[in-house]
């Protein structure tokens, strides 16, 4: 047995054993657990505001011409994909020209990294000129 001295009193040690340290080892590991969860979270919501706003340019560029031109189109297929977005389609969307006044129709469908599906829709009924 050890003991320890204080104030010329003697106090003994006991072991330490496994069940006063599991609910603590237990703990550590549930909040890394949420931590990451967490983390994971925060990034999807990244990747969907990213190409939220990169929808939002690419309507209002569409606004202009009335229709995604085949340049725009490019641009935007590499604006997504640096977004993180994978498998990109964009059937739905307006590549011939609509007439003036008429609604403009933006479609983004992908996939993240981790195979969450993405979608982004976008009208406008501005009128170009």
């Amino acid at each position: 047995m050890r003991g320890v001295m204080f104030k010329d009193k003697e106090k003994v040690c006991s072991q330490g054993s496994v069940g006063e340290v599991m609910p603590m080892c237990i703990f550590v590991i549930c909040i890394a657990f949420v931590m990451i969860s967490f983390a994971n979270c925060v990034r999807l919501i990244n990747v969907k505001a990213s190409v939220s706003q990169v929808a939002r340019q690419y309507i209002l560029r569409m606004e202009t011409y009335g229709y995604l031109t085949e340049n725009d189109k490019d641009a935007l297929m590499k604006n997504l994909s640096d977004t993180g977005l994978t498998g990109v389609s964009l059937a739905g969307t307006d590549t011939s020209e609509v007439g003036y006044g008429n609604e403009i129709k933006l479609y983004i469908d992908g996939f993240t990294e981790d195979g969450y599906e993405i979608r982004e829709f976008r009208t406008s009924t501005a009128k170009y000129q």
